[in-house]
């Protein structure tokens, strides 16, 4: 026997509820939410394990009103459902191309490529890495772990390639630095590597027009020849025509007392200072 309308006011929905139908449906709070009951004519309706079949139906039947309600707010449910598969469909999607695009080397003119191969340059000169580093395992397994889609070139590549054309853009920059100084000094010194190869090194020091003090070491250069005053002399004189300065401005010339780079400097003419 249905209830009145007046003792059905208090119905709680049920406990964990997210269907739409349970506006017009409830328990009383004394009894367990063992018995439903319709919140429109109080009538008790069985639905077992929270089957909501037979509610949608004795709306349907009983309150037609209330079912159009009903129906009016099922597509924001369903939309909502469509929604979340769209997105979850997006997501296996997105992560499927992913997959894919992890797996696919860079080209070798793509912006993250070539920041990468700079960068990798830059470690082998400025730390003074052997190039070989680059074709060891461990190196190669790093890079791999930092980017799987990177492939590092051979060392051929780094010393033919990437080590010219940084020392170009770089002794460009140098150049534009330099280009106005008024006078200047220098410094050199010649030395062999641990495999005794003859080097002779030229270093330029000069003053800022706000005056601050600079230096920069132009060059490092092999130096084959006889370690004799005349040859260096003339190692020195090619090594300051090939960057653009005048003797003429050189104001001193810092060596050490070897007798050879002593009378080299004498050769030039250069007023020298002892180190």
């Amino acid at each position: 026997m249905a209830e009145s309308v007046s003792e059905t006011e208090e119905l709680v929905k049920k406990t964990g509820a997210t269907s739409v139908i349970w506006t017009w449906f409830g328990f009383k709070p004394s009894d367990e939410q063992q018995n439903i009951l319709c919140r429109v004519c109080g009538a008790k309706v069985p639905a077992k394990r929270g089957n909501t079949t037979n509610l949608f139906y004795h709306l349907k039947t009983e309150h037609v009103v209330e079912y159009q309600h009903c129906q009016a707010m099922q597509p924001t449910a369903k939309s909502t459902t469509k929604n979340a598969g769209q997105k979850k469909q997006d997501l296996i999607q997105t992560s499927i191309q992913q997959s894919f695009s992890k797996g696919t080397p860079y080209i070798r003119k793509s912006p993250r490529w070539i920041e990468i191969t700079r960068a990798i340059t830059v470690y082998l000169c400025k730390d003074m890495v052997p190039f070989q580093t680059v074709e060891r395992h461990g190196f190669k397994a790093m890079i791999r772990a930092i980017d799987p889609r990177y492939e590092v070139p051979s060392r051929k590549y780094f010393t033919e390639t990437e080590m010219p054309k940084l020392y170009a853009e770089l002794r460009e920059n140098v150049e534009k630095e330099l280009c106005d100084l008024k006078y200047f000094a220098t410094t050199t010194d010649l030395w062999s590597s641990h495999t005794m190869e003859p080097f002779l090194s030229l270093t330029i020091h000069y003053i800022t027009d706000d005056w601050n003090l600079g230096s920069r070491c132009l060059q490092t250069s092999y130096f084959p020849a006889e370690h004799t005053a005349e040859e260096i002399a003339q190692g020195l004189k090619e090594a300051l025509e090939s960057w653009g300065f005048k003797e003429e401005r050189q104001v001193c010339i810092t060596t050490d007392n070897g007798t050879n780079v002593v009378k080299a400097a004498s050769l030039n003419d250069w007023t020298r200072l002892q180190c």
